[in-house]
C-alpha cells in the first residue's frame, strides 16, 4: 500500500510535505516522493502522524462495567516478581476503542497500591490475541508512594507512612539474598535489571514532597527513575533534571486536581524545554479514565506554551525510547510498525481536527 501526497509528521521533529509512505507486511518500508504501487490512498491535504502511545495505565486489566480489578496484588506491599501481562484481557482493551482517539499502543502497569507492584508491558490498542498484540514485556518496574498504599496496608502490617514506604524501597534496592523458588529468582532478575539502570523504575507520586523524598532516598543507586501521576512535577523540575528522571503525567481533570495540586502548565512546559523527558497517560490514583482525558492534557500543555512538535514527542518518541520499544513504535521511520493515524487537520493544534483512519501494523482498525 502507498499513502500518497500527505503532510507527514515523523514524530522526530520533522514535517514532510507532499510525502509518500510505502507499507509492506505491516511495516513502514519506505518514505519519499513519487512512490508507486498497486494500492494507493491519496492523502492530499491530509496529515499523517505516528500512532500515539498511552505511557502508563492499567486499562485492559480491569472490567470497566463491573468493579473487577486485576492490577493490584494486595497480599504484600512488595511483589517485584509479578508480571502485569498475565492480567491483560484483550477484550477489555478492545472495548475502550482507544484507536478512535489515535492511540495505537499502551503501556500497561500494575496499580498504585503497592510500593513495588510488578513489571509492565507494552501492547497494541486493538487485537484479539494477546501474544500478537504484545510489543514487549517487562519494560519497567512499577512502584508507588502515594497515600493509597498506606490506606490499603493500614491493617495488614504494611507501610502506613511515606517514611516506611521509602525505607521499603531502599531495602528492596539493597537486598542481596533471594529464595531459590520462582518468586525469588524472578524478583532478583527484575531488581538486578533495575539496579543496573537497564529497567526503568516507574513510581506513582503526586506531590512535590513525595517526589523529592524518593529522589533523595534513591540517589546514588544509578537507577532510571520515572514518576507517574506527577501532578506537582513542575515544582521540582530542577531536582528531576539533576537526577535525569523522567515524568509520565496522569490525567489532570479528575476532582479539580489542577486546583488541589496548584498545577501550572507553563511550569510543566518549561520543565520539558529544560530537558526533562515527559510522556502522557490517562492514569489516575485509583482508576484509568477515558481517552478524552489524554487530549485534555494535550490542550492544557498547548495553552501553557508548548508547540506541536514537543507534544508529539511526548505522545510517541519519548515513551517509545523510555520503554525500549523505539525499534517498533512511536515514530514514522522505515522498519518500524505501520501504526499510523490520518487526520484532517492537526489534532495537537486544532480542536476540530478529525481522525479519518487508524492503522495498526498496516491494517485499518478504524475508518471514519
Amino acid at each position: 500500500m502507498i499513502l500518497k501526497n500527505a503532510t507527514v509528521h515523523t514524530g522526530c521533529g520533522e514535517v514532510l510535505q507532499n510525502c509518500d509512505i510505502r507499507i509492506e507486511n505491516g511495516k513502514i518500508a519506505e518514505i519519499g516522493t513519487g512512490l508507486q504501487g498497486d494500492e494507493v490512498m491519496d492523502l492530499t491535504g491530509k496529515q499523517v502522524f505516528p500512532g500515539f502511545i498511552d505511557a502508563g495505565g492499567y486499562m485492559g486489566t480491569m472490567d470497566m462495567a463491573f468493579p473487577a480489578k486485576d492490577y493490584n496484588e494486595n497480599s504484600s506491599p512488595s511483589t517485584p516478581y509479578l508480571d502485569i501481562w498475565h492480567s491483560i484481557d484483550p477484550d477489555e482493551i478492545n472495548r475502550q476503542e482507544l484507536y478512535k482517539a489515535g492511540i495505537t499502543s499502551m503501556v500497561i502497569t500494575p496499580g498504585n497500591e503497592g510500593v513495588i507492584g510488578g513489571t509492565c508491558s507494552v501492547v497494541k490498542s486493538y487485537g484479539h490475541n494477546l501474544c500478537d498484540m504484545t510489543v514487549k514485556r517487562n519494560v519497567a518496574l512499577k512502584g508507588s508512594v502515594i497515600d493509597r498504599v498506606a490506606a490499603i496496608f493500614a491493617n495488614k502490617g504494611g507501610p502506613m507512612t511515606r517514611m516506611a514506604m521509602v525505607a521499603l524501597l531502599k531495602n528492596e534496592i539493597e537486598k542481596k539474598e533471594y529464595s531459590n523458588d520462582y518468586r525469588g529468582r524472578k524478583a532478583q532478575e527484575v531488581m538486578d535489571a533495575v539496579r543496573s539502570g537497564e529497567m526503568p523504575f516507574i513510581i506513582s507520586a503526586e506531590t512535590a514532597a513525595e517526589m523529592e523524598s524518593v529522589l533523595h532516598a534513591l540517589s546514588g543507586y544509578g537507577l532510571k527513575i520515572v514518576f507517574t501521576l506527577a501532578h506537582q512535577a513542575g515544582k521540582v523540575a530542577a531536582s528531576l533534571k539533576a537526577a535525569h528522571a523522567s515524568v509520565v503525567f496522569g490525567e489532570f481533570t479528575r476532582e479539580s486536581s489542577m486546583a488541589i495540586y496548584d498545577i501550572d502548565f507553563k511550569q510543566i512546559v518549561d520543565m520539558a524545554k529544560s530537558g526533562v523527558e515527559v510522556c502522557l497517560s490517562m492514569l489516575a490514583p485509583d482508576m484509568v479514565y477515558g481517552r478524552e482525558s489524554y487530549w485534555w492534557t494535550v490542550a492544557k500543555l498547548m495553552k501553557g506554551g508548548a508547540d506541536d512538535k514537543m507534544v508529539l514527542k511526548m505522545l510517541g518518541e519519548n515513551p517509545a525510547k523510555l520503554y525500549g520499544v523505539a525499534d517498533r513504535i512511536g515514530m514514522i521511520k522505515p522498519g518500524l510498525d505501520a501504526d499510523l493515524v490520518i487526520y484532517d487537520g492537526n489534532p495537537i493544534k486544532e480542536v476540530g481536527a478529525r481522525l479519518l483512519v487508524t492503522m495498526i501494523n498496516g491494517t485499518t482498525v478504524y475508518s471514519a
